[in-house]
């Protein structure tokens, strides 16, 4: 026995089996009677742990049509990871425009950090792209991606445009983003940053680094985030599905 609560029990059952890739993005889960058949479990149970899953955001319900694996391209998952506004307040899808894509060596804290380990191939993918809320641009990213889990990335693949990286990520490559961890401080802006921004060097900057995982907790991503606050405020909402 585990000593987890019965429902805990099932609801790491269910991220096992979207992590072997048993129902992808977009997919119908079996029934509940279905999935209480499997796990040998009533249907009450299987509801409380697919009611946790949908909590987080990994599955959604769909009145009368039933569970789908969540998908990054509705609003709500954009704006669960996206924490910027306009300085109004006011919501806005950002667009995203490429900058460079190179592949390299990491450093030993970006391997530790991915857990470039657990590949064969222990190269990284260097994503450098800004983003803009109605057509000003107001940061820069900075993505780091293990080789070894997107052995094909392409600039095709994560383009321009206002469809998120964690989407293209999730349609694209099947690698599906459900937590991030983030640090968040100023900092001053470094030459490269700055003009791209169009700010001077040493401009005070809000400097976001977060990690980026997907199911059993495994890193697909590290992200340095250059943002200028004259131009946007960052917001977070807490206490609901987060």
């Amino acid at each position: 026995m585990s000593g987890l609560p019965l429902y805990k029990e099932v609801k790491e059952k269910l991220i096992q089996a979207l992590a072997a890739g048993e129902w992808t993005t977009g997919e119908k889960l079996p029934v509940e009677g279905d999935l209480a058949r499997r796990f040998r479990v009533g249907i009450a149970t299987v509801r409380a742990a697919v009611g946790e899953l949908e909590a987080a955001g990994i599955l959604t319900r769909k009145q009368g049509k039933g569970t789908f694996v969540s998908e990054h391209t509705n609003q709500s998952r954009l704006y669960r990871f996206f924490n910027l506004v306009r300085l109004d307040g006011v919501r806005r899808i950002p667009t995203r425009e490429i900058i460079s894509l190179k592949r390299g060596r990491p450093q030993t804290a970006e391997a530790d950090l991915l857990g470039l380990s657990r590949y064969r191939n222990r190269d990284v993918w260097r994503l450098r792209s800004t983003f803009a809320l109605d057509g000003e641009r107001v940061g820069v990213n900075d993505s780091v991606l293990p080789a070894g889990l997107f052995p094909r990335l392409t600039k095709a693949g994560v383009g321009d445009g206002d469809v998120t990286l964690y989407a293209l990520y999730q349609s694209n490559y099947d690698v599906n983003v459900i937590a991030v961890d983030a640090d968040v401080h100023a900092d001053a802006a470094p030459r490269d940053i700055a003009a791209l921004l169009d700010v001077n060097t040493g401009h005070p900057l809000l400097n976001i680094r977060r990690r980026a995982k997907t199911y059993d907790e495994t890193p697909v991503e590290l992200r340095t985030s250059w943002i200028n606050t004259a131009k946007c405020r960052f917001h977070v909402d807490q206490g609901s599905t987060v």
